[in-house]
């Protein structure tokens, strides 16, 4: 299990590939990938509307709650594909993007979703789905994103939310101190 001295819960990037590896139905992948891809919380999930995804163009309008920064987003190409492939399975009608028997998803509903492929996948129990969050957060810093980026990407208004991140991995601070080492910047003693 991922997440160290500051008790937040992500899925290592091995763990984010088995558990999208067993998701077969395109509903639940297009909406695990949202959630994944753009740091949403479930409740959030269940904001998002047909209208707001627009394929052609490969935006998303992401609706932030707690305060957040509401904002368009370009759409990742695997969710733009998993969000197509959905949309192509489905007969979507009503407002709901994602949507049950009885109308939109509900955020218990999507919780229990997560819980059944996340035992699938044999992850640990104690993961929910506010793991996918931190795990993007995580990633895109693994992934050399600065944390103004990881801010603005995860809808936070301040900056404090945001920097328990930076204390989750050290590949980050290990790159940037390989880099100062060769700077000509620093002297070297």
């Amino acid at each position: 299990m991922s997440g160290g001295k500051t008790g937040i819960k992500y899925l290592d990037r091995a763990q984010t590939a088995q558990f999208f590896s067993v998701i077969t139905d395109p509903r639940d992948r297009a909406l695990f990938a949202t959630i994944y891809h753009y740091g949403l919380r479930a409740s959030e999930a269940t904001l998002l509307r047909l209208e707001d995804v627009d394929l052609a163009r490969r935006r998303i309008f992401v609706h932030r709650l707690k305060g957040g920064h509401s904002g368009e987003r370009p759409l990742f190409k695997s969710t733009a594909r998993a969000l197509r492939k959905y949309q192509e399975d489905r007969q979507l009608t009503g407002p709901a993007l994602f949507t049950g028997r009885q109308g939109g998803l509900t955020r218990e509903r999507i919780h229990q979703l997560f819980k059944r492929y996340a035992q699938k996948a044999g992850l640990p129990s104690s993961f929910t789905v506010r793991c996918l969050r931190h795990s993007i957060a995580t990633h895109l810093l693994e992934a050399g994103q600065g944390i103004e980026f990881v801010q603005d990407h995860l809808g936070h208004v301040n900056i404090q939310n945001t920097l328990i991140y930076a204390r989750l991995t050290d590949r980050r601070r290990e790159e940037v101190y390989r880099q100062l080492e060769e700077s000509p910047e620093i002297v070297k003693v």
